[in-house]
């Protein structure tokens, strides 16, 4: 009976790792190399074993799954949209019933940079291999990539006995291949009566309404004594927003007229995503290149003014070398060419918006290599601000990644912050671009946190990019933007929220946009409609006095406003009590 079942035993274990059905044709990736594992100090340790690698994490980081990796080197290049097949054969082993580690498809060095999505993925007890496709969205090339494995997460101790890569052309169909056992992802604070959410709400109750009046006349400009008036908010003061594409505003096919619908209804700011970075403003461009990209700008912020939506002017400069530069060495030609298009921007643009990112990836991805591996551009950030100073007196933001994520970007974001202050280079907010991956969702209430750390140093603050990617779990991505729009909205130093787009169609990661290629709409998306446009609504039916006066308490902004007999127009109520 004990030689039944041990049959058995070794029977299903021998299943489970020969049961993947993987597609034909792939070509073998592998390095020479084909396992390797690293921990850093502290976090854990690592051993070496008969077949393969154990890591034993010690000292886990939720924020630093990097600590501790398995790395499996690709020799191949890898072309966009080719797909890679990693084939992961690993148990877990001690007290965890489950264990998991983060897949990547990256380069070996920095700056690291991915090619594809970051699962969560399960490792079991028993051996078990588990497969995880990659679909390439860049060039990569050879003897640069390796598929890793982050495990610095939890405490947990892995083993990994292979990661067999596999190589595949483009024209293969995703649903060929077999899918892993994947970690289902949360965040502290998610649950429908977190306490922090409550009293967010009531902040926002509190301090984001206000009492606003009116004085509403008639058509012979005298005011209208008791007359019915409806008022409906039409664009919030606080700016709930998104980037934007220039043409978008002058083009007539039916995407553009959607895009142009859904910002006229939500949106009340947006910011450009490229079309005043220093890469649309090469000195390269011949004159028809320069003339449509200033017509369609031109197009853009005329649609803007006519609707009262303000528009954030992103970046003049950029720390990480921006891809314009990337071919140049001579660092003359790079601090004039970059002081140059800051000038031009900044006389093209003038008034038309309301405040500019003055210095973009500070810390970055990689480091500020502009300003610390390119000698003689130490100081270029200084000579931008001085130079954007004497032409505009507008708002100077700081604009980073990962300010949310305890580490350098952000604590060196803050020192950075505070060194330009000091010397005289007035940095009045925080840009926060709050990328979100489901492999690091940080609770609301660290959210909070760490706005109350960067108000010490700044007046205002602004999410400028947000999105998040999740792995198939569309209700994760709606419900973590809700519970951050909310207790942003909550925290007075906020003065904007902007999403980094909104539509499949025109999106840098499609696979966190709100609405569909077809304009269907996703979860997060109903998320924008239901509190943007309808819980934090305003909409009153008054009658006013002898005088022509109303008053209500409400969200401040433009408001339509409907006086019987009369057309409708747009107003800007005065508020009588104070705001954040």
């Amino acid at each position: 009976m004990k030689r039944l079942l041990l049959t058995a035993l070794l029977s299903t274990t021998l299943c489970r790792l020969h049961a993947l059905e993987i597609p034909p044709g792939g070509m073998e990736a592998n390095g020479a190399v084909v396992l390797q594992a690293s921990a850093s100090k502290g976090a854990g340790t690592v051993e070496n074993l008969t077949r393969g690698k154990r890591i034993t994490i010690t000292k886990p980081d939720a924020a630093k799954p990097y600590t501790a990796q398995f790395t499996a080197p690709i020799a191949d290049g890898i072309a966009k949209n080719e797909r890679v097949l990693a084939i992961i054969k690993a148990r877990v082993i001690g007290a965890a019933e489950t264990g998991e580690v983060m897949a990547k498809l990256q380069l070996r060095a920095a700056p690291y940079t991915s090619f594809g999505s970051t699962p969560g993925v399960a490792v079991f007890r028993e051996w078990t291999e588990q497969p995880v496709l990659f679909v390439a969205d860049a060039d990569v090339p050879a003897d640069k990539a390796a598929v890793v494995l982050l495990c610095g997460q939890k405490e947990q101790s892995i083993e990994v006995e292979s990661i067999r890569v596999l190589k595949y052309p483009a024209d293969v169909a995703v649903s060929n291949f077999p899918r892993a056992r994947l970690i289902k992802k949360s965040y502290a604070g998610r649950e429908p009566d977190a306490p922090w959410r409550k009293t967010a709400l009531e902040r926002i109750e509190q301090h984001r309404k206000a009492d606003l009046s009116m004085i509403v006349t008639g058509d012979d400009g005298k005011p209208a004594a008791n007359a019915e008036v409806k008022l409906s908010l039409r664009r919030h003061a606080f700016g709930f927003g998104s980037a934007v594409v220039a043409k978008r505003f002058s083009g007539e096919s039916e995407d553009d007229k959607r895009y142009r619908e859904i910002v006229d209804r939500l949106f009340s700011i947006v910011v450009f995503e490229n079309d005043l970075k220093d890469g649309n403003w090469s000195p390269d461009f011949d004159e028809k290149r320069k003339t449509q990209r200033n017509a369609e700008l031109n197009r853009a912020f005329e649609w803007f003014a006519e609707r009262h939506i303000p528009v954030r002017g992103h970046y003049l400069m950029q720390v990480a070398t921006p891809f314009n530069l990337h071919d140049i060495k001579d660092s003359t030609v790079i601090r004039e060419r970059t002081l140059a298009s800051v000038k031009e921007r900044l006389e093209f643009v003038k008034d038309r918006v309301v405040e500019w990112d003055v210095i973009n990836h500070p810390i970055a991805w990689n480091g500020a290599d502009m300003l610390n591996k390119r000698p003689g551009l130490e100081k270029l950030d200084r000579d931008i601000f001085a130079l954007a100073r004497s032409l505009t007196k507008l708002p100077f933001f700081v604009n980073e990644d990962q300010v949310f994520r305890p580490g350098p970007q952000c604590d060196d974001t803050l020192v950075y912050i505070q060194a330009l202050n000091e010397a005289g280079f007035t940095v009045a907010g925080l840009g926060n671009q709050a990328h979100f991956h489901e492999s690091y969702l940080p609770s609301p209430e660290h959210l909070l946190e760490v706005t109350d750390r960067f108000a010490k140093v700044v007046q205002r603050q602004s999410i400028t990019e947000y999105d998040i990617v999740t792995t198939d779990d569309e209700e994760l991505a709606a419900d973590y933007t809700r519970d951050v729009l909310i207790s942003v909205f909550s925290h007075p130093a906020y003065t904007s929220f902007l999403f980094w787009g909104f539509w499949e169609g025109s999106h840098w990661k499609p696979e966190a946009a709100s609405w569909n290629k077809d304009w269907s709409i996703r979860k997060r998306g109903e998320v924008l409609e239901e509190w943007i446009g309808r819980r934090w609504h305003t909409e009153v039916t008054l009658k006013t006095d002898a005088k022509g006066s109303v008053k209500w308490r409400g969200f401040p902004g433009w408001y339509e406003m409907q006086v019987t007999g009369q057309k409708s127009v747009m107003v800007l109520p005065a508020p009588t009590s104070s705001n954040p």
